[in-house]
């Protein structure tokens, strides 16, 4: 790669330019390179080298603290069958974006800088201020960019030549960002890369915070998955004055009043807000039902319909949204019965902030259609957790009319959505997977931004919502809320709010009007 090209790296990786067959997979095909990825910033530029046609193909206990969560299994609906089967290996992780937990966070918030590191990119180019933006932001000749990943290369086995199933995520994000990498190159973007792998571990992330240089000179920073490692980088972006893009965590929690953390997948309450002006649209108040567990946990995300529900109508003190508490031992719901909660004059809405027990919301949804009558219309808003179930009747689906928020949305009907699957493969051998998708938009939305409005780009971010191929941006500024009438109140972060409401009609999920 010449000088001037968009990334530059520590060390060089073999050309991978042996044919691969077409079940092939990303992973099998990093299997020759994962030696290297043992040095902790690894050359990007080669891991993921387009794909040629040649005469070989690669050769083909207890669980540690810091592992990640097994990659789940995801049902597909197979229009030849008529039927969903199961597909193995698909990285459906819920860690972040589905664990939804409100943790009061401790941390004493340091003294952070203002400024961004100037000096030199990972091998040298150099990195100069030019200007300056908006808000002091530096407009500079390079801007230096620090991916940081769970490749999980220590769990790479020499003898099989097999990544662990737990990077998949990892691989698949990045090689999607590799494509977007290559498009900011061919527009001139100048950017300095820096690759390195988080083991999906908190050790190794405060050590990379501590002691890596590129980590430290970094304008931008990408990654990393878990949320507690993302808490770690994202109190180094505050002292450093960088920016950090958080790719994956849905958490509210990562950290407190930090003006340099972006948060690219929408909280909780986003999709609980999304699900209720959906709701609004299409119904009055009179037809809501909310309905989930009796539990703490459970109940108290009633509260966040009620807010948006009082935020949209614009009045005080409303008539509270109606209320379905199941007795959390009655999960089988055969002693309970749904009858009086349908309306005899109108379609009935039950929302259903409830995801952890796929048991109970098969049961739920069997019972409602159960107890109602031929001539009660019914439609069911769930979770984006809905879609990964794996044993549920899809069926009730169907005929409940269900309805889930989602953080993406991948329609195979879109030309643009075609054509990156067909340069993915072209390229990898191997058909994307969603993060893939994420990968290239973040990478793409964020390398503009920052080549345009320099190191505090995330000031200008509230004005530039984009379709991009898996989701819209449309990011806020999250204010701390304060009774004391500051003209400017302090930034608790940047989110992506934009949620995509998808209806399940023909057995399969599609975008809801």
């Amino acid at each position: 790669m010449s000088k001037e090209s968009i990334a530059s790296y520590m060390i060089s990786v073999p050309n991978l330019r042996q044919q691969l067959s077409g079940n092939s997979t990303v992973r099998r095909a990093l299997g020759c390179l994962l030696p290297l990825l043992f040095v902790v910033t690894f050359s990007a530029c080669e891991l993921f080298k387009p794909i040629s046609q040649g005469p070989n193909e690669p050769q083909s206990g207890q669980k540690p603290k810091d592992e990640l969560d097994p990659i789940q299994g995801r049902r597909v609906y197979d229009p030849v069958t008529g039927t969903y089967v199961l597909v193995r290996n698909s990285p459906t992780d819920p860690m972040d974006t589905i664990v939804w937990r409100d943790i009061p966070s401790s941390i004493e918030p340091p003294i952070y800088s203002t400024t961004a590191p100037v000096g030199t990119g990972p091998i040298g180019n150099p990195v100069n201020p030019i200007g300056v933006g908006e808000g002091n932001s530096q407009l500079l000749s390079f801007y230096n960019v620090a991916v940081v990943l769970p490749f999980l290369s220590d769990r790479y086995s020499a003898v099989d030549k097999t990544f662990s199933s737990n990077s998949s995520w990892a691989l698949q994000f990045y090689s999607g960002m590799q494509m977007a990498f290559d498009e900011l190159s061919a527009q001139g973007i100048p950017l300095n890369v820096s690759v390195m792998d988080s083991k999906a571990s908190e050790q190794v992330v405060t050590t990379l915070a501590r002691t890596n240089r590129d980590l430290n000179n970094a304008h931008l920073i990408i990654g990393p998955y878990l949320r507690s490692n993302v808490s770690i980088l994202a109190e180094k972006a505050r002292s450093t004055g960088a920016v950090l893009v958080s790719p994956h965590s849905a958490s509210s929690n990562v950290s407190e009043k930090n003006p340099n953390y972006v948060q690219a997948s929408p909280t909780l309450e986003s999709h609980c807000q999304a699900i209720m002006q959906h709701v609004l649209q299409h119904f009055s108040a009179d037809q809501i039902v909310l309905v989930a567990l009796d539990t703490p946990g459970e109940t108290a995300r009633f509260d966040y319909f009620q807010k948006e529900y009082d935020r949209l109508t614009g009045l005080k003190n409303t008539t509270p949204l109606k209320t379905l508490a199941i007795d959390s031992t009655k999960t089988t719901m055969s002693s309970v019965n749904l009858s009086s909660w349908f309306s005899n004059s109108g379609e009935t809405v039950f929302i259903v902030p409830s995801w952890s027990q796929e048991t109970f919301i098969y049961n739920l949804l069997r019972k409602l259609d159960n107890d109602r009558s031929s001539y009660q219309q019914v439609t069911v808003y769930g979770m984006p957790q809905w879609m990964e179930y794996e044993r549920i009747d899809f069926d009730y689906y169907e005929k409940l009319n269900v309805h889930v928020s989602s953080s993406s949305f991948i329609d195979d009907l879109n030309p643009d959505i075609r054509q990156f699957k067909r340069q993915f493969y072209e390229r990898y051998g191997d058909i994307p997977k969603e993060e893939a998708y994420s990968g290239y938009d973040l990478t793409r939305y964020f390398g503009r931004m920052i080549n345009k409005y320099g190191t505090k780009f995330q000031l200008k971010l509230e004005e530039f919502p984009e379709e991009m191929l898996h989701t819209q941006y449309a990011f806020q500024r999250i204010i701390v809320p304060t009774t004391t009438g500051m003209e400017f109140p302090q930034v608790e972060r940047w989110e992506n709010k934009y949620v995509n409401i998808l209806k399940f009609q023909n057995y399969r999920f599609s975008k809801a009007d």
